[in-house]
């Protein structure tokens, strides 16, 4: 198929080919307002010196990702099975190093978030075979596992590009994801069913550890939410019911520690990040209200992930 615009990329049907030319063209000459490739401004395709990624509109609830896949380049690329169905993506590294940061790999990590799909390509001489449409199922620590899923068209996104991310307070449709795996063991599917149903496991062992939200103060648990400090969608089961991955906060601090404007420092002191609106800021007086708390040894590990990838600098 010949791409003319960005939009033609959604067009595509699994299997079909675009020669590499006609994609890089497409990658570059979107950005052109006088050339063929330009739709408008939202349809821009972005990159960084990582070719492999392209993202579709703007960072972070862009239209969608585009992965140019040479299975077999980095020790984990390639597909898990022969249906083809699962593909695992090496994220891109710098002289060895990974930066969870970086825009190539900022777009994979934050997918489940903002849900924007992912569309895979793999190499075949000189064209590029379009598989269809993925989104992130797993995260490592050198790789992201894609999985087939259904193809949201942008224009149906329209509500998520206005509410941002989904919330990671609301876990229960993730709960009942996770529990369709018949590979998690008996007792820590029985957890998570209890979790699901309200019980409140991961809950609980949060108030074993903290008594009261670290900035307003409050203890009363019928205005306390148990908020993951490393995201749900980013955690490994065990990590999702380890109350050390957990804060107690009031609803409006939750928000914002869930969404990256505010974190916390090793000894418990808030940072406030850049980009919060002022309005909110002096309207949610973030002025610690109670005396610092430090983190326990095992919280600072997963606050080091939420300052590190989570928290908008």
């Amino acid at each position: 198929m010949q791409l003319h615009k960005p939009s033609d990329i959604f067009k595509l049907s699994t299997g079909e080919t675009v020669t590499k030319r006609n994609l890089f063209d497409l990658i570059q000459l979107s950005k052109v307002e006088d050339s063929p490739f330009w739709e408008d401004r939202s349809w821009l395709v972005g990159n960084t010196p990582q070719q492999g990624i392209n993202w579709i509109g703007e960072l972070p609830g862009c239209r969608a990702v585009l992965i140019k896949a040479k299975p077999g380049s980095y020790e984990n690329d390639g597909w898990a099975e022969s249906t083809r169905n699962v593909y695992h993506y090496s994220f891109k590294a710098r002289n060895g190093t990974i930066s969870y940061t970086e825009k190539a790999n900022r777009v994979l990590v934050d997918q489940p978030d903002y849900r924007y799909p992912i569309l895979l390509f793999t190499e075949e001489k000189n064209h590029w075979t379009y598989e269809g449409h993925f989104s992130v199922s797993g995260i490592k620590d050198d790789h992201v596992v894609l999985v087939r899923s259904a193809l949201v068209l942008p224009e149906d996104r329209s509500s998520t590009k206005q509410t941002g991310a989904v919330s990671e307070t609301d876990d229960s449709a993730a709960i009942d994801s996770l529990l369709g795996n018949g590979s998690i063991p008996r007792t820590e599917r029985i957890q998570l069913i209890k979790a699901r149903i309200g019980q409140g496991l991961f809950r609980s062992r949060v108030a074993s550890i903290e008594r009261y939200c670290r900035i307003t103060g409050i203890a009363d648990s019928r205005f306390l939410t148990a908020s993951h400090i490393k995201p749900w969608s980013r955690s490994s089961n065990a990590e999702r019911l380890d109350g050390n991955n957990g804060l107690l906060l009031t609803p409006n601090i939750d928000r914002l520690f869930d969404k990256g404007y505010i974190t916390f420092e090793d000894d418990g002191r808030v940072r406030v990040g850049p980009w919060l609106p002022v309005d909110v800021l002096h309207a949610w007086d973030l002025n610690n209200l109670v005396s610092p708390k430090p983190l326990t040894q095992q919280q600072r590990r997963y606050m080091a992930y939420h300052r590190l990838v989570v928290f908008r600098k």
